[in-house]
């Protein structure tokens, strides 16, 4: 999954992330700011795709590093319209038990495989994100300002992160599958919420024509801080309370 996104990061559903990829993978481990331009402060075009070479050659092959880059370019007309874009290689598993591995060291809670949840259901995937939603701005305000400080138009730097941004996991049992979703709250004053359910049948008929990979039966709920989310497949006979009781032992804080 090698791909990269812009500053503007939008909060997407678990069926969305699974089905849209949306992040690079980044090998370095170099954790210096690399400047790609020293001759002027202006951007131009020659040093845009050069420091976009250089980012995308970290990034091969990937190595599952977690490794996050994020790239300034003064000159937003010369990056698609945004002054910033990230890279990063996301933790990826495809095994539970190396999924675990890794989301022990991170800080966060960790999603984890709900009891009662059929032994026929195995584990598919799952992948760990970085922080970007909620320090998305002191990211950009610090590569922007050593950029400056240095007169640089085009820079780049690698930012290390500690705390799980979002954590996606997919079990699947046949044809029938469950996903499950953790991300931070980024409307702290929002009340945490109970229990929301909505089935498949209830996703409005033009956006389930245009995207059907989304549409599933999705239980939601919230903390102060987070956002929780578990899905299934059209048709799956998993209920709404069997979801609901999965909901009380999947998270593992």
């Amino acid at each position: 999954m090698k791909f990269a996104i812009k500053a503007a990061v939008v909060a997407s559903g678990i069926a969305m992330l699974f089905g849209t990829a949306n992040m690079v993978g980044a090998t370095s481990a170099n954790n210096s700011a690399q400047v790609v331009t020293a001759k002027a402060p202006a951007a131009d075009q020659k040093a845009v795709e050069a420091a976009k070479k250089e980012l995308s050659e970290k990034m091969l092959p990937s190595k599952n590093t977690g490794d996050m880059y994020l790239l300034y370019v003064a000159d937003k007309n010369l990056n698609g319209g945004s002054e910033f874009l990230y890279y990063l290689d996301m933790f990826q598993s495809t095994s539970y038990e190396d999924y675990l591995n890794q989301a022990a060291k991170l800080q966060g809670p960790v999603l984890q495989k709900p009891e009662g949840l059929s032994e026929g259901y195995k584990f598919v995937k799952g992948n760990i994100q970085p922080p970007i939603a909620t320090n998305r701005a002191e990211y950009q305000k610090e590569v922007k300002a050593e950029a400056e400080a240095q007169g640089k138009g085009v820079y780049y730097k690698k930012f290390d992160w500690k705390e799980m941004g979002e954590v996606n996991l997919a079990f699947a049992n046949g044809k029938d599958n469950l996903q499950m979703q953790v991300s931070h709250k980024i409307d702290k004053n929002k009340p945490n919420g109970g229990y929301s359910y909505r089935t498949a049948d209830e996703f409005d008929a033009e956006l389930a024509k245009k995207h059907p990979e989304w549409v599933r039966n999705v239980l939601s709920w919230s903390d102060e801080d987070h956002v929780y989310n578990i899905t299934t497949n059209p048709g799956n006979p998993l209920t709404k309370e069997d979801l609901i009781k999965f909901a009380e032992t999947v998270v593992k804080k």
